[in-house]
């Protein structure tokens, strides 16, 4: 039977795409859903059978996600967004070409009617397929073919980018009813308009401080669509835009402003704002939205840290009240969690030769379960030996599973081949470590799970190879680095210091205090006074 290594005694010290799904382009905007004109399931307006006569708008189902960022793209691309990001079916449009005037009538007459906005430019006709648009109120200032001049919507000054391209209205509709635009007192009659105020749908989310441009508004309020100002570009980050998109289950969303992305990846932050179970303390992203103080250690022995000190429910009180110490210190709410080592170096082999000794998931789960119940975050730890991180991952899965586990990896115990422990300190590449973190948010997406804290332990730089390649650009994971230097407290801020050094961005710190091998170890006040920047992840050992 191998012997684990007590770790006490252990050698440290939008321009892009537009379109729906891999539909068309235009510059200026993305979105992203279903691109079926036919389906059913989004909010209508009217009645439109087919042989009434009658007309109809029909707001897109949910899953139709788009972006419209006003600083990019011009007028016809901002329509064309909203119109396939909140619109499924619309037998009715108005076209007004890039003019002011035409802009401002057609706009009045859109809003009086009830239907959406297009302006005339590339995409146009493909647009009118798509809504299965019978009648087009046109409004063109210029005869039919007429080249239109750059005038941009309501006389405004283009932000860079942003003006409208020279572009001929287009003399051809196909097949539709096409009317002629007059004042918005002075509308032709088309049946079943103007359509009655719709029921609230779709969903858009506007930067606080950015404004809708107004070339967009007829869309919006054809559809009845719910503004809901939030605070940054994520939709996972606040309670205002979780809240929204979670009433409205099944509606559609806009987001208007810079930086949020792709509209594939707003839709996946959508999707975790609406299904992810809430976090201890409440949201879906660990950090900011709290700091986390932890126990650490191995549920069978008390050589490996204070979790095995004691029973789970007594660890659970532990780790509860010195929680509390340090919400007492800091605005920011603090939780309690328990970073669990789930895998143990061992001085000798294992059948497999990995000297590392897998903890079954049977012996974990009454310390997971406990933490649970508990409102307690729990890491798993791993310490793989000469086996790597990510097949060690994987034999913990179904913990993994669970919305409020995350994972670590300890690269001092990561062995080269024919390398044994406590002969040298571990390492890993940061290919093998990205490799983690791409199956960790694959998992979390999966499962509608909220992003992971994902830990890289680590008291010297050569720990990890290549760290600045690390993979930030996943959603779905929060990477955290902790540094675990032990001993005087000079050192410990050196290594500190020198971990900071070169983070690649949007990386998390954590710290951890030793209860028997720090001099001294650090209180919770000097810990949040003396450790700057102030750690989001602290650990007791």
């Amino acid at each position: 039977m191998s012997t684990p290594i007590p770790r006490r005694t252990a050698l440290r010290s939008a321009v892009a795409v537009l379109g729906v799904a891999a539909a068309a382009s235009a510059a200026g905007c993305t979105a992203s859903g279903d691109d079926d004109p036919t389906a059913s399931g989004g909010s209508g307006r009217g009645a439109d059978d087919g042989d009434s006569g009658r007309h109809a708008v029909r707001a897109q189902p949910a899953g139709t996600v788009g972006v419209v960022d006003p600083g990019s793209g011009d007028v016809a691309a901002w329509a064309l967004l909203a119109s396939r990001a909140l619109i499924e079916h619309a037998s009715t449009v108005v076209v007004a070409s890039g003019h002011d005037a035409d802009l401002e009538a057609g706009g009045a007459a859109a809003r009086r009617l009830g239907v959406p906005l297009l302006v005339a430019g590339e995409g146009l006709a493909d647009e009118l397929d798509r809504l299965g648009t019978r009648t087009v109120l046109r409004y063109s200032s210029a005869a039919d073919g007429a080249t239109q001049g750059g005038a941009t919507q309501g006389g405004a000054t283009p932000s860079p980018g942003g003006s409208v391209s020279p572009t001929p209205v287009p003399s051809e509709l196909g097949d539709r009813e096409v009317l002629p635009g007059t004042g918005p007192d002075d509308l032709p009659e088309i049946p079943g308009l103007p359509l009655p105020t719709p029921e609230p749908g779709p969903v858009v989310l506007v930067v606080e401080g950015a404004s809708v441009p107004p070339v967009v508004e007829p869309t919006l309020a054809a559809v009845g669509a719910q503004r809901v100002a939030v605070p940054g570009t994520d939709p996972r980050a606040s309670d205002g835009s979780r809240d929204a998109v979670r009433r409205s289950p099944e509606a559609s969303v806009l987001a208007v402003g810079a930086g949020f992305g792709s509209a594939e990846r707003l839709a996946q932050r959508v999707r975790t704002a609406r299904r992810a179970t809430e976090l201890p303390g409440g949201g879906v992203l660990p950090f900011p939205e709290r700091r986390m103080v932890a126990l650490y250690g191995h549920p069978e022995t008390a050589s490996l840290g204070m979790l095995g000190e004691q029973s789970p429910a007594e660890s659970v009180r532990r780790a509860k009240a010195l929680a509390d110490e340090y919400a007492a210190l800091t605005d920011t709410p603090v939780v309690p969690a328990f970073e669990i080592i789930a895998t143990v170096a061992s001085v000798s082999a294992q059948r497999d030769r990995s000297y590392s000794r897998r903890t079954p998931v049977e012996t974990l789960l009454p310390l997971v379960e406990a933490a649970e119940e508990a409102g307690v975050y729990v890491v798993l730890d791993l310490q793989p030996g000469r086996t790597d991180f990510l097949t060690q991952a994987r034999h913990y899965e179904e913990l993994l599973r669970r919305p409020w586990v995350g994972l670590a990896l300890d690269p001092e115990w990561r062995l080269k081949p024919n390398q044994k422990h406590l002969a040298q300190i571990g390492s890993v590449g940061v290919d093998e470590v990205n490799r983690v973190g791409a199956w960790l948010a694959a998992l979390v997406r999966e499962h509608d799970l909220p992003p992971k804290v994902l830990t890289l332990h680590q008291f010297r730089r050569s720990m990890i190879r290549g760290r600045e390649r690390l993979d930030t650009s996943l959603d779905e994971v929060q990477w955290l680095v902790h540094a675990d230097g032990q001993g005087d407290q000079g050192a410990k801020q050196a290594t500190w210091a020198a971990l900071r050094r070169d983070l690649p961005e949007g990386v998390w710190l954590g710290w951890k205090n030793f209860e028997d091998e720090d001099a001294p170890m650090l209180t919770p006040q000097q810990t949040m006074a003396q450790v700057s920047p102030t750690p989001w992840f602290v650990s007791y050992q």
